[in-house]
């Protein structure tokens, strides 16, 4: 599949890391170190998942990223939920969190550093939890993996910090995107078909200490590789009528998919100033449906779509709009254009009147 981009300049710039302290529980799993059963020549997890090889239904792309989200939340979700609670500015928060996850792992081949039995492991994936557990912020000891295993840590913080991402499927390597489309210093922004948003994905290149956010490295800038939304597939809100005036109810239609599960409910609340309120959308075919009523001219009306699924992931979608304040002719434009009406018709009358 190809992906479409739009280029702008790159920033080179590198924050400060931050480092947080989380409460280290029991991953995902049930149990640590996790226990793997091996059969068939693979060792499979406590999921069914195939911790061997990367393709197919019981691959580990990308269904172990799906390990540490929803029901199975666990420490690598704890560590996101607490980069969304201490910064409210999302583009300090994604910066953040890329530093946070460059610094705590390091890049090591499976080969050099897995062993199942006393045999290296060729290919292996870690979960997002497994990772987390690895790294130990007292001892400052880093957790190795390699492409696959820091792309699941990160895309998972991201997901709990309130950041939409995306794993990338590239050939011979996995990152990931996040849809951050307020960020201006990416070299490439992407469009991942499908999802009902236009450009405004960048690139999270987590291996190596120095990547900066939104760089998409030059060997995958021809956009030949595939995504896999980590949450919603599908998130696209319209409403109507686009110019409303005071006479006129606004109706909200979200189109939304889950990713790993089924939508569950989604709500719809809009401010008016002193007029605020939530309702449940209702499911009306393909699509959920809500109506926000009318309200004075000249009010301004700020809107939230906010869904979860039976995961328990959520995400929303934010919109505004003022009433009354559609497309209008200045008051120059519109005096201009009666003047040269009038003259219009009395150059028309006078023609009349000659004949």
């Amino acid at each position: 599949m190809r992906f479409s981009k739009k280029i702008t300049l790159t920033a080179f710039v590198f924050a400060i890391i931050y480092s947080i302290n989380v409460v280290h529980t029991i991953p995902s799993g049930g149990v640590y170190p996790p226990e793997f059963d091996f059969r068939n020549g693979y060792w499979y997890d406590s999921w069914e998942f195939n911790r061997n090889y990367y393709a197919g239904e019981d691959g580990f792309l990308p269904n172990v990223a799906y390990e540490s989200l929803g029901n199975d939340k666990e420490l690598a979700y704890e560590i996101g939920e607490w980069f969304e609670e201490n910064y409210d500015n999302k583009i300090e928060r994604a910066e953040a969190i890329l530093n946070y996850v460059q610094k705590w792992t390091n890049y090591g081949y499976d080969k050099d550093n897995v062993f199942r039995n006393g045999i290296a492991q060729e290919e292996w994936a870690w979960n997002a939890d497994e990772m987390a557990h690895m790294f130990n912020e007292t001892s400052n000891s880093v957790a190795i993996g390699d492409c696959e295993d820091i792309a699941f840590l990160g895309a998972t913080i991201y997901v709990a910090s309130k950041i939409e991402a995306a794993l990338v499927d590239a050939p011979e390597h996995v990152a990931f995107l996040i849809w951050l489309p307020e960020y201006d210093n990416a070299n490439y922004y992407w469009d991942i078909p499908d999802d009902g948003r236009d450009y405004g994905w960048i690139w999270v290149e987590t291996t190596g200490e120095v990547n900066p956010l939104g760089w998409t490295p030059p060997d995958f800038s021809d956009g030949y590789w595939d995504t896999y939304v980590l949450g919603f597939s599908k998130f696209s809100v319209e409403y109507s009528p686009r110019d409303p005036k005071a006479e006129d109810d606004v109706t909200v239609k979200a189109t939304i998919e889950s990713a790993i599960s089924t939508v569950n409910t989604v709500f719809l609340s809009y401010n008016a100033g002193s007029n605020s309120e939530e309702v449940q959308m209702i499911k009306q075919g393909s699509y959920y449906e809500g109506v926000i009523p009318k309200q004075p001219d000249g009010t301004k009306v700020t809107c939230n779509v906010h869904a979860i699924d039976h995961e328990e992931l959520t995400a929303e979608k934010n919109f505004e709009y003022i009433v009354g304040q559609g497309f209008k002719l200045p008051p120059f434009l519109l005096e201009t254009g009666i003047i040269f009406l009038i003259i219009f018709l009395l150059i028309l009358g006078l023609g009349l009147a000659n004949r």
